[in-house]
């Protein structure tokens, strides 16, 4: 692993607490980190030397230059399902990749609208964009090199940079995804730094997290095959309950890559055109910010695309539900419950005690009954802040009837409560819970509340009714707005009276009617 660079080499010696994480997939931003830090302390940077190969060829759209050995340790080979180099195949890989490599630069720039990296002052013997196969270190699958030399567009905070990529010879033992399948992940995901940065510029180095979230998230956008981000969802799902879906990297030892899920729902949502509209404001907002603008301008919140991300996390493995939610659902692990507990006569607590953007989920039982909860909370207010307060929050359950409590099982009485139930959602999973209304309770300014369907259906003929729990005044009564939450229709309700202004907090009680078909609930509005 030869590459001609002398700050790495510099920079090593004076920045020993950012060495090679050889545990990373990608080996980008442990690059970024290294020059990120060199500006700070104005080292000098000098400039980049690129790797020299034998040979080079162009793809078939002319859009990307791919360099390699003819002979030596760096030689390209296909390999068999053991990893083991298969014999003559050099040209075989390379034909292959020249394929995949048009396939990424079709579906990134010309089918999801990115733009295209920028030229590198014909570096690489042209201003296509340069790949370099290399013999890397086992499992390092690539990296997009920064060229800190060759700024991009006007000078800025988050500056814009040419790159180029450097990838494995064949992804043969060491790696945990082998062959072509490694290829499809590297490409996708290596492609995506060098958009992300030549586009959207380099942000400061505790934000490389949503770079990687987004890049692994991009392997199975553009190649359906591509499944090693599996691996890596493992790592997330086993600590849902922990660790915060923008906790930055300075904060955690994780690099991003587990949470690449999250861009994923996003793109089943809504196409992946959503992952270009965040990084277009990625050019003038930090990730966060960002992702909050862009989802805005698809007429949603950030908190309420997290409870239903919470939702579809539920639907794994064993629960796996492929058509309405993840396309690969059954392969990915299930989730992490938090707690398992027996229902009993006597009421009983589940106290949650939790962080912002981190999603809980608890098993109560009793005899042959069983129910779920998901517990999250999306306190942007404490996201933006980046202050990672602990948040509190209980479930008190039973199996009497005579508690008062709304029925979520066969014999299993359930309530939610907060303190401070600003940002908290409860989505209570049993059979009787389609009988409820979610997020309970909610915020008019931030999601709307849905209301299950059952017993009603759906038709134009239904009218949904607000009133005041404390006076039984009417405060909104209209026919239903039908929306769709997770695959299923609901009734929406958006936080507003007859005026069109939004509601002060409160408890209101709801009536679906439609003809001798009623169906009746209560929940609470928290501003």
């Amino acid at each position: 692993m030869a590459l001609k660079n002398s700050v790495f080499l510099i920079l090593f010696v004076v920045l020993p607490l950012f060495a090679q994480d050889q545990s990373e997939k990608c080996g980008t931003f442990r690059h970024v980190r290294l020059l990120t830090q060199a500006k700070k302390l104005q080292l000098q940077l000098p400039a980049i030397s690129r790797p020299v190969l034998q040979k080079s060829i162009l793809t078939k759209n002319q859009k990307i230059r791919i360099h390699f050995d003819t002979s030596g340790a760096n030689v390209p080979s296909m390999v068999d399902a053991f990893g083991i180099r298969i014999p003559n195949s050099q040209q075989k890989f390379i034909d292959t990749l020249v394929v995949i490599l048009d396939s990424v630069w079709n579906a990134e720039i010309t089918s999801f609208g990115f733009n295209q990296p920028p030229a590198d002052d014909n570096r690489g013997g042209g201003n296509e964009y340069d790949f370099y196969v290399m013999d890397l270190s086992a499992g390092l699958f690539g990296e997009t090199i920064i060229e800190y030399d060759l700024p991009t567009g006007s000078v800025k905070t988050n500056q814009q940079y040419a790159s180029f990529i450097r990838m494995d010879n064949d992804y043969g033992t060491g790696y945990r995804t082998k062959g072509i399948l490694a290829v499809f992940a590297t490409t996708a995901h290596e492609f995506h730094h060098a958009v992300q940065v030549g586009g959207s510029g380099v942000w400061e180095d505790d934000q490389f997290y949503f770079y990687e979230m987004c890049a692994e998230a991009m392997e199975n956008a553009v190649f359906k095959d591509a499944k090693d981000y599996i691996f890596d969802v493992q790592t997330y799902f086993k600590n849902i309950s922990s660790l915060p879906l923008f906790v930055i990297r300075s904060q955690s030892s994780f690099a991003g890559y587990e949470r690449a899920i999250w861009g994923m729902f996003l793109m089943k949502k809504f196409s992946a055109s959503i992952m270009r509209d965040i990084w277009e404001e990625l050019k003038l907002l930090r990730p966060v910010p960002a992702l909050t603008s862009a989802l805005n301008k698809h007429s949603t919140s950030i908190q309420r695309e997290y409870v239903d991300f919470s939702f579809w996390n539920f639907y794994t493995a064993h629960r796996a539900d492929s058509v309405r939610y993840y396309s690969d659902a059954k392969l990915l692990p299930p989730v992490s419950i938090s707690g398992s507990v027996i229902a009993s006569p006597a009421v009983q607590e589940i106290s949650v005690v939790s962080k912002s953007f981190v999603s809980n989920y608890y098993k109560v039982s009793q005899s042959s009954d069983s129910a779920f909860f998901i517990i999250s909370n999306a306190n942007y207010d404490d996201l933006v802040a980046d202050g990672q307060k602990t948040l509190t929050s209980k479930v008190l359950y039973t199996s009497s009837a005579s508690s008062g409590f709304p029925l979520v099982a066969g014999s299993i009485y359930a309530k939610f409560s907060a303190s401070d139930p600003l940002y908290w959602s409860y989505i209570p999973i049993g059979t009787k819970s389609l009988s409820t209304c979610f997020p309970n309770p909610f915020t008019p300014s931030s999601s709307s509340l849905l209301i299950s369907l059952d017993g009603i259906g759906a038709s134009s003929e239904a009218t949904l009714t607000v009133l005041s729990a404390i006076d039984f005044d009417v405060i909104y009564s209209n026919t239903v707005n039908y929306t769709t939450f997770s695959g299923i229709q609901y009734a929406e309700w958006k936080g507003r009276d007859n005026k069109g202004e939004i509601v002060p907090s409160g408890i209101y009680l709801y009536i679906l009617s439609k003809g001798s078909n009623i169906v009746k609930g209560k929940f609470a509005v928290i501003r």
